[in-house]
């Protein structure tokens, strides 16, 4: 399978997480209006951590590139612990690096270029968003179309 080229300039989104490794900053990039790389930066630099989260992202970013669908990753990293976890608050704890990166990519990755658009230009102050919704309800629409897109992939046999 032929992964696709990558040209000069993509856009995207850089989600910050608190780890118990200190900020992660987590850059999700679109291209032809599905995500398309993934790159991950501890707010420290050196150490194993950095490496190992820079392997990782690469690996992921090489998956997508190929066919393998974002959930999986997902899935497959989300609740992995370290030693350091980050447990508060409750409801958002975050168990390691890879369980971060599985929490943004479950959040973000699915989403519909137009979801991302106005996202950035929330983040940015602009009030021309293309929803009436507030940023609550605009997060939990979010949610919502990402879960039902990944239903109706299942449903097509993607997963397989």
């Amino acid at each position: 399978m032929d992964k696709p080229e990558r040209p000069p300039v993509l856009g995207g989104l850089t989600v910050k997480t608190v780890t118990g490794c200190g900020n992660m900053y987590i850059q999700l990039n679109w291209y032809h209006g599905k995500l398309f790389e993934v790159f991950a930066t501890l707010g420290r630099g050196g150490g194993c951590a950095v490496c190992q989260s820079e392997a990782l992202t690469r690996g992921i970013t090489l998956g997508i590139k190929c066919g393998i669908p974002v959930p999986e990753y997902a899935r497959q990293l989300k609740g992995i612990r370290c030693p350091n976890p980050m447990p508060f608050p409750k409801e958002d704890a975050v168990f390691s690096c890879p369980d971060a990166i599985a929490r943004t990519l479950e959040k973000y990755g699915m989403l519909p270029i137009d979801k991302v658009v106005d996202i950035l230009l929330q983040a940015n102050g602009d009030s021309t968003s293309h929803s009436e919704l507030s940023p609550e309800e605009e997060e939990q629409d979010a949610v919502a179309q990402t879960r039902e897109l990944a239903r109706e992939r299942e449903e097509q046999g993607v997963y397989e």
